[in-house]
């Protein structure tokens, strides 16, 4: 792996979206290039990470980068939806202000309810982010990192403490640790179970035990949100991603990325551009 050359970390970006009268109908498996926050203000919503979850008025929803999911049904939503680079602003999943998205990337519930006064303060947030988003200025981006930080502080004061009432195994989280810090060179699942000085059979099993996926859709769901981050921030041509994220073969990068994307690498790119 020597001469493996690290891209460049994303710029920060955000989104923000608000929509009403929502309803939602089962979708094929998806992974986001971005963390994901949904802020239900009314109607319900179904998705399935490792399990099936229901959001309702006044709860969160989780959806950290690189992470298989599925909606799978929804009426009358009401919603907000924040999506950020957290490597763009500075932020990582070890930092305790990430908390929730290292829980739920490790197996914990991705849906939690907020109390009123919370509710209250992220809507608020959630506002100002979207009007800093149409008014932008030299200041954006760091206005939004210290919304994000403010919305993002919120939620992971109410997230429940999953380490009491949940067993978990720690070869689980040093394995999606290894995943995500490798997943740009070839690694395998041979590799994983090396790393955590376990033997393949044994890290498989605990791995899709726990979080209810395996270690390859694992590290093929960390490349490819890697690989939709590049698209997004850098003019890098896709034959040229394609071993920047440990795939040699550019025809199977870009059908993996159409099955988990549902267009090609190049399609995607243009659709991120027109909507900037």
């Amino acid at each position: 792996m020597t001469g493996f050359q690290q891209p460049e970390p994303p710029h920060p970006s955000c989104y923000v979206i608000h929509e009403k009268g929502v309803s939602t109908h089962p979708t094929p498996v998806a992974v986001h290039a971005d963390h994901g926050l949904m802020f239900t203000l009314a109607g319900w919503f179904t998705m399935e990470q490792k399990y099936e979850t229901l959001s309702l008025a006044g709860s969160v929803t989780i959806v950290p980068a690189g992470v298989p999911h599925r909606p799978l049904a929804g009426e009358d939503l009401d919603y907000w939806l924040l999506g950020f680079s957290a490597g763009g602003f500075g932020f990582d999943e070890a930092q305790a202000i990430m908390r929730p998205f290292a829980e739920v990337r490790l197996g914990a519930s991705p849906v939690f309810h907020l109390e009123e006064v919370a509710q209250t303060r992220l809507l608020r947030w959630f506002e100002t982010l979207a009007q800093e988003a149409e008014d932008q200025s030299e200041l954006t981006a760091e206005v939004q990192r210290s919304l994000i930080t403010l919305i993002l502080s919120e939620v992971s004061r109410a997230m429940p403490n999953t380490d009491e009432d949940r067993q978990r195994s720690p070869l689980v989280a040093t394995a999606l640790r290894y995943i995500q810090r490798h997943s740009l060179s070839p690694i395998s699942l041979s590799d994983v179970a090396s790393a955590v000085g376990r033997t393949a059979p044994h890290v498989a099993a605990v791995v899709k035990s726990e979080t209810g996926f395996t270690v390859g859709t694992w590290i093929t769901s960390a490349r490819v949100a890697k690989a939709a981050q590049l698209l997004q921030h850098t003019d890098m041509p896709v034959d040229q991603i394609a071993p920047h994220i440990g795939w040699q073969d550019t025809t199977h990068f870009i059908r993996q990325f159409r099955k988990i994307y549902g267009m090609t690498p190049a399609a995607w790119r243009k659709k991120q551009r027109v909507r900037v």
